[in-house]
């Protein structure tokens, strides 16, 4: 091996909640502690490891981040969950060595979430183990569902994760019968559970249904709905808590679910004592073997937690998430034996057997596919515009629960006091800025697009009928690439035209993103700001706002009005084509889409042809609207169809929706002769 090796003493090895075999290699730089494989044809859980490694096996992220060649014995053989009953219990520790192998490599290669999921592999594997094909397992918000998908008949696939036509990123419904319910959005999983429940018990039907729900879903209010309704419905709730949802959790669910949690001392002291009595000759292992199964029968009989019980749900834990044969007997006696509502909770650590990932698990929460560098980070703009714009101390942060991603994390950590990260919130977080804009402060609201729609009825009745002064940084509008149909940003100018008051921007570059903070810290009403995440090229355009500005020197009958900075790019290209064939056409940065250009829409009756494109949903659109207003010209919109668009890269996704130059200068011309 390349690196320093060493040994962890033997003996459980306890730092942060993490539970590791004994007496495993280590070496410091590579991917794991008992994970990284042996480096010899050591026994593994009675298995041989043929393990390979070159220099060529560093490949990836910084040190530490390698890939292992060693040979798949037991996933490989598993075609469905059946064949996963076929293993002996002390085999599933090496299954669980290969998932993790596999979740690195192919994530490396694709992009995805590698935190979380390598965080849940001893769960799953025992969710997998006990519960049978009939039975119903449903992921809270589902970007930990890898291992799920390479233990039910997918690993053949696993290669086309999140690719054009290959395995969605989250449970899909139509891809497997295991994906018992569709998820994307955080707090979903309970009431979906419920609801499976209730049908079965409708039905008279014997299966059953377990949720998996994350200590960060539990910040979102759904999930108390659904506790509220559960009313003595026979389900179980697994609690994978992690403390982490994206970022660290935060708020007072999250300090309550603390106090659930098992104390450090309390484990620091059980690993000892069962260290030392496990080292009494003849007698140390079956005494410990004793006391570990009175422990399972006090906490599935005795302990109690009012967290829980206060919705009558019978309360087991908490449990080593990363100990996967103390899973499977857990489960095994909820499942004949408990016939309630239960909560299981499982300690779990985000990252888990990546120390890069462990100790930074919101920067391996989500990894990206290799993509040009020299892209406009265009979150990091809005972070860093801000930054500046918080020296007025009026000027407030909001995030839910995605600190880092939207790009607030400098703004954190230099106005603290005036940041606020509400969790997994959105409808919350839109009326709290409500009431700190009616209480005299500038808030800014970052959000993802997609989770922006959660909180529709808040921005019409808590913000735009009081026309209060609070501004909403969209981010991650339009294709979003890999992540998918739960999570593309095409329908919040469709949501967002028809409210009254509201003033809707989207930038072209990052020079527009920030005249247009500038401006909004000066606007004073409800106001809406959509960007994609990343623009791969900057037009140098001045905003001006409620002018369509034209950005080319060519007269022409025929108009392409572009929403945002992917389509301006198509729009020129297209000219450019166009012009290249004798054929003139005008291009127009869309900048402000509400309110309309009145002088533009005027100059615009008089064309021939007049072409809108958005990364939007066409009904309801820039474009549909646009087209409601001209009487004389065609108009044609281009962008989405009355359909979800799914995983491929972002390029791809403006071809198949057509917005390419080449499409677009193919419908022009199909239009004049």
């Amino acid at each position: 091996m390349r690196h320093n090796q060493r040994r962890v003493r033997r003996g459980n090895y306890y730092r942060n909640g993490d539970f590791r075999q004994q007496n495993q290699p280590y070496c410091k730089r590579c991917v794991q502690h008992r994970y990284s494989g042996a480096y010899d044809n050591r026994q593994s859980y009675g298995q041989k490891i043929r393990v390979e490694q070159s220099k060529s096996d560093c490949f990836g992220r910084g040190e530490g981040f390698i890939g292992i060649q060693q040979k798949l014995m037991f996933l490989e053989s598993i075609g469905d969950p059946s064949d996963l009953k076929k293993l002996d219990i002390k085999q599933l520790p090496a299954l669980c060595d290969e998932l993790r192998k596999e979740l690195i490599q192919t994530v490396e290669q694709n992009g995805g979430h590698l935190a979380s999921n390598l965080g849940v592999v001893e769960l799953t594997v025992a969710l997998h183990y006990v519960f049978d094909i009939r039975d119903k397992i449903i992921w809270d918000v589902g970007h930990q569902s890898y291992v799920h998908k390479l233990l039910t008949g997918r690993f053949k696939d696993f290669s086309t994760l999140r690719k054009k036509d290959g395995l969605s990123g989250f449970p899909d419904i139509t891809e497997s019968q295991y994906d018992a319910f569709g998820t994307g959005h955080a707090s979903t999983a309970i009431s979906a559970g419920l609801g499976l429940a209730k049908a079965r018990d409708i039905k008279h039907d014997d299966f059953s249904v377990v949720c998996v729900v994350g200590d960060g879903a539990l910040t979102g209010g759904l999930s108390y709905e659904g506790l509220n309704s559960i009313d003595g419905t026979n389900m179980l709730i697994v609690f994978n808590d992690n403390d982490m949802s994206i970022g660290k959790n935060v708020g007072s669910a999250t300090k309550n679910l603390s106090r659930v949690r098992v104390r450090k001392g309390y484990l620091k002291f059980k690993s000892g004592l069962e260290k030392t009595v496990g080292k009494i000759p003849l007698i140390g292992k079956p005494i410990v073997k004793f006391l570990k199964s009175i422990k399972r029968a006090v906490k599935l009989s005795c302990l109690r937690n009012i967290y829980f019980e206060n919705f009558d749900i019978k309360y087991v834990g908490p449990v080593k998430g990363h100990d996967v044969k103390e899973l499977v007997s857990y489960l095994k006696s909820i499942k004949e034996n408990v016939k309630k509502p239960t909560v299981l909770h499982v300690i779990t650590k985000k990252g888990f057997g990546l120390p890069e990932a462990e100790e930074n698990p919101a920067l391996y929460h989500s990894l990206a596919c290799k993509t040009d560098n020299s892209q406009i980070n265009m979150s990091e703009i809005v972070g860093r515009e801000l930054l500046n714009l918080g020296e007025d101390e009026r000027v407030v942060a909001v995030s839910a629960a995605m600190t880092q991603g939207v790009g607030l994390k400098g703004f954190a950590e230099k106005y603290p006091e005036r940041f606020f990260d509400v969790g997994i919130a959105e409808s919350h977080a839109v009326t709290f800025c409500a009431g700190l804009a009616a209480g005299g402060f500038k808030p800014f609201f970052a959000v993802y697009s997609t989770f922006m729609q959660r909180a529709y009825d808040q921005i019409l009745h808590d913000v735009a009928v009081q026309k209060l002064n609070v501004t909403m940084l969209i981010d991650h509008a339009g294709f979003v690439g890999e992540d998918g149909q739960t999570h593309q940003g095409l329908f919040d100018i469709a949501a967002l035209l028809p409210v009254p008051g509201m003033t809707l921007l989207a930038p072209a570059d990052d020079v527009e993103l920030k005249q247009m903070l500038a401006f909004a810290y000066l606007y004073g009403e409800p106001l809406a700001i959509r960007y994609p995440a990343k623009i791969c090229r900057s037009f140098g355009a001045e905003f001006r706002f409620g002018v369509w500005r034209r950005m080319n020197e060519i007269s022409s009958d025929i108009a392409l009005l572009a929403v945002g900075g992917r389509c301006l790019d198509a729009a020129l290209d297209a000219a450019e084509i166009l012009a290249s064939q004798s054929i003139a056409a005008e291009v127009y940065n869309c900048s402000t889409l509400k309110p309309f250009d009145e002088d533009c829409l005027k100059a615009l009756e008089s064309k021939r042809l007049v072409i809108t494109l958005e990364e939007g949903v066409k009904k309801g659109g820039f474009g549909e609207a646009v087209a409601a207003r001209l009487r004389k010209p065609v108009c044609i919109g281009l962008g989405v169809d009355d359909k979800f668009v799914r995983h491929a890269t972002v390029e791809q996704q403006l071809e198949e929706n057509g917005l390419t130059a080449g499409n677009i200068a193919g419908i022009v011309k199909s239009n004049l002769f």
